[in-house]
């Protein structure tokens, strides 16, 4: 008899979990929170986490395609190289990722893990999810502005509404904002537009510190959720 039997869900994702994926799950919040804000000004809400985990947001990773079209959308450049030979790939992503950090964004995803192949639809995962992100929005993040991103994500957006949170929703004409692409300069326009509308550059955050992982959470993968 399979050993999966005895897997408990995920408090990430709701699906069983092995070992390995706990640990997989723990090890993504730990590269996330240190960029988090101390006070959330735009919470960017994506569906789910990419499966490979070098493609992961916040991970220290030397290529990822989806974190630099979107720093670059919201203007987060990469800084000049330095001569110093320390210098290298990944500190240029903390960088950006500081500078992310510093104007108060924060970008969390409905399911914390990899959504399985072939197995979910989005709204499946939407109408599954929907109560526990509510949850982590109004007790964890509780930021200024929402800005859904992807419009597999019209549902969770009527969700949101209906859990009161329609006044800080950052949309475009009643839909999520779409995911910005390299070259699409309307896409990119549009983006931009949004974000700046939700979080003018006069108003940046200025809290700078870090949120740290408890020990419970670090073992049980809880990431603050309630």
């Amino acid at each position: 008899m399979g050993s999966s039997l005895n897997y408990l869900p995920c408090d990430g994702c709701g699906l069983p979990a092995s070992p390995q994926h706990i640990a997989e799950r723990v090890r993504r919040l730990e590269f996330s929170t240190r960029f988090r804000p101390v006070h959330i000004g735009v919470l960017f809400i994506a569906l789910a986490p990419s499966i490979r985990e070098e493609e992961d947001f916040y991970s220290p990773a030397k290529s990822k395609e989806l974190a630099d079209r979107f720093l670059e959308a919201l203007e987060i450049k990469p800084p000049i190289e330095k001569a110093d030979a320390e210098w290298n790939a990944n500190s240029g992503d903390s960088a950006r990722l500081a500078e992310f950090q510093r104007r108060g964004y924060y970008l969390a995803y409905l399911s914390e893990c990899p959504l399985p192949e072939n197995e979910e639809a989005a709204t499946s995962a939407i109408a599954r999810l929907g109560p526990t992100l509510i949850r982590r929005i109004k007790f964890n993040y509780r930021p200024k502005h929402i800005a859904p991103l992807g419009q597999e994500l019209f549902p969770l957006v009527e969700i949101l509404k209906d859990a009161g949170l329609g006044p800080v929703l950052t949309l475009d004409h009643g839909l999520a904002l779409p995911v910005p692409r390299t070259g699409d300069q309307q896409v990119l326009e549009l983006f931009r537009r949004a974000v700046a509308a939700a979080a003018p550059r006069e108003n940046l955050s200025s809290g700078y510190d870090r949120i740290q992982l408890t020990q419970t959470e670090r073992d049980l993968g809880a990431g603050g959720n309630t």
